[in-house]
């Protein structure tokens, strides 16, 4: 292919890249990256951009730049880090040679500027390649800068040089590992000499008298001159900041370093007297003064040598008259930068240096800082000899540095220069703050600043203001990230504030008083310590007067302060007094339930909800909180509540929503009522069902109030949760779930002619709806008549519905197959707590549990009903599919623990029903099976044993008599997750084997045939082992002992020479000696006996229970475990459930459950089972 036609075929392929048409555009785009392995297709682009039009040149170095970044740049990338000295790229080398091409005619014929693109293409090309990959690009640039050295007029030649290599040096600033900051350095410190040079001959002769006029600065200084200028002192800065080493150490460059501050003095003062904004000139004196910043950001040890007045100065004299938009913030952004420096404004010094300038009627005079007492050091040398003689005479004296945290990002810590750099530090914070102290001091800099800088212009708040409830900060004035940056603390500086506050009319100046309250909200957090409760109230009653004079178009930005300055208050409230408290929380009352309804009010009850809330929050338990209940102010506040959750505000709403429950929970009374507020509500949410945000936040609002509920009183005090917030609740969740009717119903209430559709209508919240059932379901009183019948007929309505919603098809169908794969734990534990509920309802209102089964075509169902207002059915077989394919997913650890929670209800409940069928037979064998194979994984010999529980001692079962050859020993001692494990699984076995002995018998001799297990004596030891270990549960504990009997009477049967008496290791082999083990029991009881008989052994272990649990009075309630959610960087953890773990407990011990036992203490339940 001949060269022409190339250039012609890649011009018309990046023409139709960029196409109106997609299909022609994805052709183009796809035919460039074919051609992008082409060796010559970078070099192929470059003539493209120099013979074509400016659109096609824009657009081949644009694809240039992304091909090299897509292949080559990461190749050598990886070829650099990995040292690869022979590594080539045939393509990477002609672009390069391309490249150097076009800049060596751009240095042989004058007139021609490189263009933007090309240098950004040369700078993507040198991040791995300059230096040692492309030394003769170096060569020609240090070719271009010695020329310029010798020109007496700047030509273009010169400035493509100095270009290209700002864009390089550039490019290595960006490189952080340690090994490309050292190329960096080493680069710094060879074109230094090269480029400092240039300056000066740049500088000297055209700047440095220092006598340019502005208007003739145009004849004198051509745009070229401009242009080579602000690159050449862009460089040199960055060499200063990023490359050089101790600046502070070396003389010259101290001195060129303070000829660049002059320079950016003459820029200053010739961009302020000019009366025409010259943009070149504009532009090179922002470089400077970003320059600057980055002096005193990242070096700022050089002024401790170079007065930062010299900068200083000029910046302050230009803020004080000058009016470009541009300049003063990069002169707030120096300032800034100063202030925030630990070098120049040293927090130990500060105090030290500073001067305070009280203005006004002449009370205090002008502190400034005077020379006496002082010592200034002019270099490096003198000071470092001054130092290192005070260390020798004041030997065994070490100076505790203020720069531990100070470092040059590039260029490493300063801590290694020990008291030289502390003295340092003192020196540059001495000469910045003698600046402001001799311009006044640093009071009189803040009001500069506050007055010039720190007020909003009527059209910025009133653009602001448009919006109907404004919730992000108003746009910052220029001054607010300096005075942020400094350290406003002091009795003076509060009193300076606060005498602002105070002063002046709000509707005649308020942009002055917007200005002081900006100052007091960055000021707050470090004049905290310096407030009284005297301020506190003079600032809540000029608040108060302020919010009743201020004008409709600057009550948003007044009410918004105002709200942020005592939110700001709370952070801190456990620190303040009482009385200064209730005054912020009358504040706050007065602000939630102002009686006018305008815009203004609306916006001062939206924006006073999060004070509100976190001061209720953080103070709840504090009596001044009494005043509401003993008054009708709380009334007002949860009406003004709900209407603020109506606003379309996600943290307000949030905030509100959460702040109604709480308050309904705790001041609910005869006297405050709050039904009509919360049905409000509920009105509310109807009218925005559809809404996502809303729904959304009223989710996870109450799941968040129910996350604070104290659990144990949930479920023990009836009263605990007041029926209207619980009615609520309910009905939130009622309304939340997408329920439709059955087309052709005649009937829309009745249940059959309805379905569930899905747990919510929106997918995304699906987990915070079913946590929210199952946390109703739990936090239900243990006495259910204590809650309202139709709430409890409209709870259990659902439970059809929702099993159906399971089965995947609709009720009275049974050909629908569980989807077990889209049912998560959250809808089995519902499930399952429904189940509990619905037990415990019916011990407490109902008869016989077991009369209630009855035979349908569609399986057994459970029916009951009290009275014509409360009726109750669902089908049982439905539960017994559910649960049983849930069991069926063993690689689902979590799923599974479900199932036999589930499992376990069924048990306790239906075992009637349950054992009478095949297919939970069946399931509960392989349940039975998991079982034993845990308790035979637990019996290890101590060889065999973990290293974590090989030091436990060893234990065996023997026949009695014989010797220690004959006894298999194990350790004592169980791995947590086996034990784990078998504790869900303990109730359901001792269930099974107390309702169905005979089933349970023939099931574990099946299961030890199955499993052929060698030792079955080692299953016993290991229950005996796990159940000691059951520490926070007296029933699981007295549980897992039955359970052994169980199996060891069945194993009997089917082993009649079963080892029955348990030995420690060590024990004597004769009855004479005896031995007791670590429990304080004889371990040879029996006279020519060695061991304990088992079935002592067990009375021994039940008398350590009635030991641990009883005569000490150990409490002895449910074991508790939470479930912890992670949502929107919130923890909800579902609370545990009360009525399945006394189910369980009862399950796991006693005989006979056909006694209502929710009415019984569980100390006494306890004494029942030992009985």
């Amino acid at each position: 292919m001949k060269p022409a036609s190339e250039h012609e075929i890649v011009a018309k392929l990046l023409t139709e890249s960029v196409s109106v048409d997609a299909h022609v555009r994805d052709e183009a785009y796809a035919r460039i990256v074919e051609l992008e392995s082409r060796p010559n297709f970078l070099a192929t682009l470059i003539d493209v951009a120099y013979i074509g039009d400016p659109g096609i040149s824009k657009l081949a170095f644009i694809c240039a730049k992304n091909a090299l970044a897509r292949t080559r740049g990461i190749a050598a990338a990886r070829a650099a880090r990995s040292n690869v000295v022979d590594f080539s790229d045939e393509a990477l080398d002609n672009l390069k040679l391309k490249l150097l091409s076009v800049f060596e005619l751009h240095l042989k014929e004058d007139g021609r500027v490189l263009g933007k693109d090309f240098a950004l293409l040369v700078r993507k090309v040198s991040r791995w390649n300059y230096p040692q990959g492309w030394i003769a690009m170096h060569e020609l640039l240090v070719r271009g800068v010695e020329a310029g050295l010798t020109e007496s007029v700047a030509s273009t030649k010169t400035l493509n040089s100095v270009l290209l290599l700002y864009h390089i040096f550039k490019e290595k600033c960006s490189m952080r590992l340690v090994r490309d900051r050292n190329v960096t350095m080493q680069l710094a410190e060879a074109w230094y000499p090269f480029v400092s040079k240039l300056w000066v001959h740049q500088w000297l002769h055209r700047w440095a008298s220092g006598n340019i006029d502005a208007l003739q600065l145009g004849s004198r200084l051509s745009s070229l001159d401009m242009e080579l200028s602000r690159y050449l002192d862009t460089l040199l800065i960055a060499m200063y900041t990023h490359g050089l080493r101790n600046v502070y150490q070396s003389p010259e460059l101290l001195e060129l370093l303070k000829m660049i501050f002059m320079k950016l003095v003459i820029h200053l003062s010739l961009f302020k007297a000019a009366s025409v904004c010259n943009e070149v000139l504009e532009k090179n004196t922002r470089r400077l003064l970003r320059g600057a910043a980055e002096i005193f950001e990242k070096e700022a040890m050089v002024l401790a040598f170079l007065d930062p007045a010299l900068i200083l100065n000029p910046v302050f004299d230009y803020l004080a008259c000058g009016s470009s938009g541009h300049v003063i913030q990069h002169c707030m952004y120096l300032l800034s930068n100063a202030f925030k420096s630990p070098v120049i404004n040293n927090e130990r010094y500060v105090q030290q240096f500073s001067a305070i300038h009280r203005h006004g009627n002449g009370h205090r005079d002008t502190n400034k800082i005077g020379d006496d007492g002082f010592v200034l050091y002019s270099t490096f040398d003198e000071m470092k000899s001054h130092c290192e003689m005070a260390a020798s005479c004041s030997r065994g004296v070490s100076l505790v540095s203020s720069l531990k945290n100070s470092s040059s990002p590039t260029k490493g810590s300063y801590i290694s220069l020990g008291g030289v750099a502390e003295q340092m530090s003192r020196q540059a914070t001495y000469l910045f703050w003698k600046c402001i102290s001799e311009r006044g001091g640093f009071l009189q800099l803040i009001e500069f600043l506050r007055h010039r800088y720190m007020t909003l212009s009527v059209d910025t708040i009133a653009e602001w203001s448009e919006e109907h409830i404004p919730m992000e900060d108003p746009p910052h004035p220029p001054a607010h990230t300096v005075i942020s940056a400094m350290k406003l603390t002091g009795a003076d500086i509060l009193q300076w504030i606060a005498d602002g506050l105070m002063a002046g009319d709000t509707n005649l100046d308020f942009p002055r008083l917007d200005s002081y309250m900006q100052i007091y909200t960055i000021a707050y957090p470090v004049t905290a310590a310096f407030h009284s409760c005297k301020h506190y109230h003079s600032f809540l009653d000029a608040m108060k007067v302020a919010l009743t004079v201020v004008g409709p178009e600057m009550a948003k930005l007044l009410i918004f302060r105002c709200s942020r300055i005592v939110n700001a208050w709370v952070e801190r409230i456990q620190l303040f007094e009482e009385q200064t408290k209730r005054e912020i929380m009358v504040y706050l009352v007065y602000c939630l339930c102002c009686p006018a309804d305008t815009p203004a009010t609306l916006n001062l009850r939206v924006q006073h909800v999060v004070p509100f809330h976190r001061l209720y929050t953080k103070t709840v338990d504090e009596p001044f909180w009494d005043v509401l209940r003993q008054g009708t102010d709380v009334q007002q506040i949860v009406t003004s509540l709900v209407n603020v959750a109506n606003v379309d505000v996600p943290v307000v709403q949030h905030t509100a929503l959460e702040l109604v429950c709480k308050m309904c929970l705790e001041f609910d009374s005869e006297e405050n009522n709050f039904g009509h507020q919360l049905s409000d509500l509920l009105n509310v949410f109807s009218t925005r069902c559809n809404d996502l945000q809303t729904t959304s936040s009223l989710l996870q609002t109450s799941l968040g109030f129910l996350n604070a509920l104290d659990w144990q009183r949930c479920y023990a005090e009836e009263s605990y949760v007041n029926a209207h917030l619980r009615r609520f609740l309910f009905y939130l969740l009622f309304r939340t779930l997408a329920i439709t009717d059955l087309p052709g119903s005649p009937d829309e209430t009745t249940l059959i002619c309805q379905r569930m559709v899905s747990p919510c209508r929106y997918p995304e919240l699906d987990e915070d709806i079913l946590t929210l059932w199952v946390c109703l379901l739990r936090v239900l009183p243990h006495n259910l008549k204590s809650v309202d019948r139709q709430l409890l007929n409209d709870v259990f309505s659902l439970f059809p519905l929702f099993l159906a919603y399971l089965i995947n098809n609709d009720i009275g169908d049974n050909t629908g197959q569980v989807n077990v794969h889209r049912v998560p734990v959250l809808q089995i534990d519902i499930v399952t707590e429904y189940l509990a509920v619905i037990l415990d309802f019916s011990k407490t209102y109902l008869s016989n549990t077991g009369s209630s089964l009855c035979e349908r075509v569609d399986g057994v169902w459970f029916q009951k009903s009290i009275d014509t207002t409360f009726f109750l059915e669902f089908n049982l077989s439905l539960v017994h599919t559910i649960c049983l394919r849930s069991l069926k997913r063993s690689e689902d650890d979590a799923l599974r623990q479900s199932g036999l929670r589930l499992l376990n209800i069924l048990m306790f409940g239906f075992s009637a029903a349950c054992l009478v069928r095949q297919d939970v037979l069946v399931t509960m064998h392989d349940v039975l099976l998991c079982f034993c194979s845990k308790l035979n994984e637990a019996a290890v010999t101590p060889q065999e044993a973990p290293p974590e529980i090989r030091r436990y001692r060893a234990s065996g079962l023997c026949r009695g008599t014989g010797t220690d050859s004959e006894v298999r020993w194990q350790v004592s001692k169980v791995q947590n997750s086996i034990v784990e494990s078998i504790s869900s699984v303990i109730p359901i076995l001792t269930r099974w084997g107390f309702d169905a002995p005979a089933s349970f018998s023939e099931a574990l001799q099946r299961v030890l045939e199955r499993g052929r297990f060698a030792y079955p004596e080692g299953m016993l030891l290991s229950l005996l082992h796990a159940s000691i270990q059951f520490n926070n549960n007296a029933y699981l504990r007295l549980g897992a002992l039955i359970c052994c009997c169980l199996m060891a009477g069945s194993m009997v049967s089917k082993y009649p020479g079963l080892r029955l008496f348990v030995r420690y290791q060590g024990s004597p082999t004769h009855g004479n000696s005896e031995r007791h083990n670590y429990d304080g029991f004889n371990e040879n009881p029996h006279e020519n006996m060695t061991g304990v008989f088992l079935p002592c052994y067990l009375l021994r272990l039940v008398n350590s229970i009635v030991t641990l649990f009883v005569t000490s009075k150990r409490d002895v309630c449910f074991s508790i475990t939470k479930a912890t959610l992670l949502k929107n960087r919130e923890d909800y953890s579902k609370p545990s459930s009360k009525r399945f773990h006394l189910f369980a407990n009862v399950s796991s011990t006693y005989q006979s459950t056909g006694f209502p036992m929710s009415d019984t203490p569980p100390q006494e339940l306890f004494y029942g089972e030992l009985l």
